[in-house]
């Protein structure tokens, strides 16, 4: 009894000894080092990808934590569902006696986006063309049901769903949630690789404090980086272009990098003409940017016909003097025009000269008649969508410049490239979402329970 005594007594001052240590400890303000974090499977972002690719992630069998990086979650749902779905074998196309085949589609997406980058990516893509509209149905609870142009472009749906962006917002989450996502709100700072895999992330709390957190794999699903344009493309001029989604910073961007990531096609930007008004810092897409009724000019006395392609009228805007772009179209344009605001009237040679900074009007203002007057506004470029991205395989795993896979380290969504070049086809957003995420997230699934 008396020996069962002593070890009693022992183990309570043994445990007083450590709550004081502790205690001491606390009051110097040190933190007791914890359990370390981890899972088999982190995915980056709060985007439609990285929802999709948690959810196959966690249907695969691996336990996924979701870390949204400070981002809204499925902020981009609603512009991808608009955006409308590229696929091929739907029910709208068999009603119709659409016959389009994988290689009618590969051929389509060859011919619009000029310069794809990764064949073995095209072939993976189109083969599982016929799976879209039954997928985004899955994940979103909505149809892509409209053929809006099935002449020209019997690829390309619409859903005349009412709220379908928020619909597919909605029930995307309620599935990740019910299988098992994890979501943190901490965010990604660093990811550390040994030589032959990713082994764990750096994460930030509310705090500042960082600590590491252990993984098998990550998904970079984050979005793209056109809020952060000019890190990426230094050659274009910085006054004449506004990025349509500032928040988009390109954060997974910057982690793969860090690894030596590839990074496929920086030259190319999918461009909008705006309208602008300088004085409220209001824009406005506009509606008519190509007619025979419109004209561009610019601050040096250029001018351009609305007749061109609309790279020529972007590449005319960057690379007028900032702040001195302009579109001029005739006064009965104008007046049906739904942004009539941003237009000013312009009614004789001298006054466009004194718009646009000229001490004489441009050269070619001959084109001009004003016998009827005119209408101006300055113009800008916007860009929303950056095709350009990481260099992955057809499961999504991310290779350096050397073309070797990063093991355990995946992406999906906007962040990657190689699907496109210089056009990219209707709907095509919203299908190389569905497609590259799902198959990152069940591959990433897979690696990490080997």
């Amino acid at each position: 009894m008396r020996g069962s005594s002593a070890t009693v007594t022992l183990l309570l001052i043994l445990f007083l000894s450590i709550l004081f240590i502790s205690y001491i400890t606390l009051k110097k303000g040190e933190e007791i080092p914890s359990v370390p974090q981890g899972g088999d499977l982190a995915v980056i972002g709060g985007t439609t990808a990285a929802l999709i690719s948690a959810l196959e992630g966690a249907g695969a069998g691996a336990q996924v934590y979701l870390f949204s990086n400070g981002r809204e979650l499925l902020e981009d749902t609603s512009f991808l569902v608009a955006e409308g779905l590229a696929a091929i074998s739907t029910p709208s196309q068999l009603e119709r006696g659409i016959d389009l085949t994988a290689e009618d589609f590969q051929k389509e997406i060859q011919e619009k986006g000029k310069g794809v980058a990764e064949p073995l990516l095209l072939e993976a893509f189109v083969s599982e063309a016929h799976l879209f509209y039954e997928l985004a149905r899955y994940y979103g609870g909505i149809e892509f049901d409209s053929l809006p142009d099935p002449a020209e472009k019997p690829y390309f749906h619409l859903s005349t769903f009412p709220g379908a962006g928020q619909k597919f917002q909605t029930l995307l989450l309620e599935k990740a949630e019910k299988a098992g996502v994890i979501f943190r709100s901490e965010r990604i700072r660093e990811i550390h690789c040994s030589p032959e895999r990713v082994q764990r992330l750096i994460l930030e709390n509310e705090k500042g404090e960082t600590f590491p957190f252990y993984i098998q794999g990550a998904i970079l699903a984050d979005g793209g980086y056109c809020g952060d344009i000019f890190s990426r493309h230094k050659y274009l001029p910085q006054g004449n272009l506004i990025s349509l989604r500032p928040e988009e910073k390109g954060e997974g961007l910057r982690l793969a990098l860090e690894l030596e990531a590839d990074f496929l096609q920086t030259d190319y930007l999918n461009k909008k003409i705006l309208l602008y008004n300088p004085f409220k810092e209001h824009f406005r897409e506009f509606s008519l940017v190509k007619s025979n009724k419109t004209f561009y000019i610019n601050g040096e006395g250029h001018v351009l016909p609305g007749t061109v392609s609309l790279e020529e009228i972007a590449d005319f805007i960057l690379r007028s003097p900032e702040g001195k772009a302009f579109v001029l179209v005739s006064e009965k344009i104008a007046l049906g025009l739904e942004e009539r605001e941003y237009f000013q009237l312009i009614n004789t040679p001298d006054r466009l000269a004194s718009f646009c900074g000229l001490t004489e009007p441009p050269a070619s203002a001959g084109h001009f008649s004003f016998q009827s007057s005119y209408y101006i506004s300055y113009v800008k470029v916007g860009v929303d969508y950056t095709p350009g991205g990481l260099s992955v395989t057809p499961l999504g795993e991310i290779k350096n410049g050397e073309g070797k896979i990063i093991r355990g380290l995946y992406a999906a969504g906007e962040i990657t490239g190689g699907l496109h070049g210089e056009g990219m086809l209707p709907g095509m957003a919203l299908s190389e979402t569905i497609f590259l995420a799902g198959r990152a997230g069940r591959s990433a699934a897979e690696y990490a329970r080997r």
